[in-house]
C-alpha cells in the first residue's frame, strides 16, 4: 500500500470518510468529518459535497459518464469553498475517453442557467425519473435557455417553499406546464390538458360535429406522443422537486428535508413506488362505454361457441349415420 498511496492523501468514503496517507514509511488512517455525509445515500451527491468542501485551491477530475453528475455540479458549483479550483469530468471509454472542462461549460451557462439544470434535468429525464417519449434535453434546453421565465422556475426547484406553499407550488407547476407544452411544440397553450385535446384535433379530423366517432382514422395514431396528462405531470413535478431538493443540498452533510411519500411516491410494503397520478385513469362515461363493448364481445364470443358445439353435435350425428349405413 506505501507505494501505491506514495505522497498522495486517499479519501475513501461509506458510512465515514477514512483518509489514508504514508507517515514514516507506514499508512496511517484517519476518519475526516469534514468530509463524512452519513445522510447521503447515492454516490452521485457524495462526490459533490466532497468537491463543496475542500479548502484548498485543487484541480478536481470526476471520473464517471453520468450525466446526473455533471447537471448536480453545475448547480453546485457556486459553493465551491475555493473560487480558484477547477473542476473536470473524465468521460467515456477506451479510445473514445476525453476530459469535460466543467468550470468553463459553467461560465459558458452562467449561473443562473447553471442553478436551472438540476430541477430541469430531474423533470425532462433521469435515474429516478422517466423521460418524455422522444422528446430528449436538446429542444427542451434550446427553450429553456431563451426564456428567462422557465428559468426563474426551474431555480425554485427543490426550495422548501414550493414543498410547503400551495400557491407558490401552482404558480411554478403552471409555469412548467406552459414550458411542456412548448416542448410538444404547442406554443400559446398553457394547460397540457388542452394541449393533448389540440394535439389530438389536429391529428383526428371531423368534419360533422355529429358523425359518430370512427376508429379507422386513429389507428396510425400513437398516445405515446401526447404531452403527459395535468394529473401525470404534477407527479413527475413532484417527484423532480424532490430530487432537486437532494441535488441542490449535496453541498451540504444533511440533504435530506422531506420524505418521498405525497412528493410523487407511494410507501408500500417498504418499498417506494411511483404515484403515476390521483384520480380516474379514464373519464366515467369512457369506462361505461368500454364495459359495454365488452359485455357485446362477450355476448358474441358466447354464441359463436354455442353454435360451434351445436355443429359439433351435427357433425358427431352424421358420422353416426354414415358408420350404420357401411355396416348394412
Amino acid at each position: 500500500m506505501v507505494p501505491f498511496i506514495g505522497n498522495k492523501n486517499i479519501v475513501v468514503n461509506f458510512k465515514k470518510c477514512h483518509s489514508f496517507t504514508v507517515i514514516n514509511n507506514a499508512v496511517v488512517s484517519d476518519i475526516d468529518e469534514s468530509l463524512t455525509c452519513p445522510d447521503h445515500e447515492e454516490a452521485d451527491t457524495k462526490i459533490i459535497h466532497h468537491i463543496c468542501n475542500i479548502d484548498a485551491q485543487s484541480n478536481f477530475v470526476i471520473r464517471c459518464s453520468d450525466t446526473d453528475i455533471a447537471a448536480i455540479m453545475l448547480g453546485n458549483m457556486r459553493h465551491l469553498k475555493h473560487s480558484e479550483s477547477h473542476v473536470w469530468m473524465l468521460i467515456g471509454v477506451g479510445n473514445k475517453v476525453r476530459y469535460v472542462d466543467i468550470t468553463t461549460v459553467y461560465e459558458q451557462l452562467g449561473p443562473s442557467l447553471s442553478r436551472c439544470l438540476p430541477g430541469f434535468h430531474a423533470i425532462t429525464g433521469c435515474d429516478y425519473n422517466p423521460a418524455f417519449f422522444k422528446k430528449g434535453k436538446q429542444r427542451p434546453f434550446n427553450i429553456l435557455k431563451k426564456n428567462e421565465e422557465y428559468q426563474k422556475a426551474f431555480m425554485k426547484f427543490g426550495d422548501r417553499d414550493l414543498f410547503c406553499d400551495l400557491e407558490i407550488q401552482e404558480n411554478v407547476f403552471n409555469v412548467i406546464q406552459k414550458f411542456i407544452c412548448e416542448v410538444y411544440n404547442l406554443t400559446g397553450i398553457t394547460n397540457v390538458d388542452a394541449a393533448r385535446l389540440q394535439q389530438f384535433i389536429d391529428n383526428y379530423m371531423v368534419y360533422d360535429v355529429n358523425e359518430e366517432f370512427n376508429r379507422e382514422n386513429v389507428k396510425s395514431f400513437d398516445a405515446s406522443n401526447l404531452p403527459p396528462c395535468k394529473s401525470e405531470l404534477l407527479q413527475q413535478f413532484c417527484r423532480a422537486n424532490y430530487i432537486t431538493g437532494l441535488w441542490i443540498n449535496s453541498y451540504k452533510k444533511e440533504l435530506r428535508i422531506f420524505n418521498p411519500e405525497n412528493n410523487g411516491w407511494t410507501l408500500e410494503d417498504n418499498h417506494y413506488h411511483f404515484n403515476w397520478f390521483d384520480g380516474d385513469q379514464l373519464p366515467g362515461f369512457v369506462s361505461e362505454s368500454l364495459q359495454e363493448e365488452s359485455e357485446e364481445d362477450t355476448k358474441d364470443d358466447d354464441n359463436d361457441n354455442e353454435y360451434i358445439q351445436h355443429q359439433h353435435c351435427i357433425d358427431d350425428e352424421l358420422s353416426n349415420f354414415n358408420d350404420e349405413d357401411n355396416e348394412d
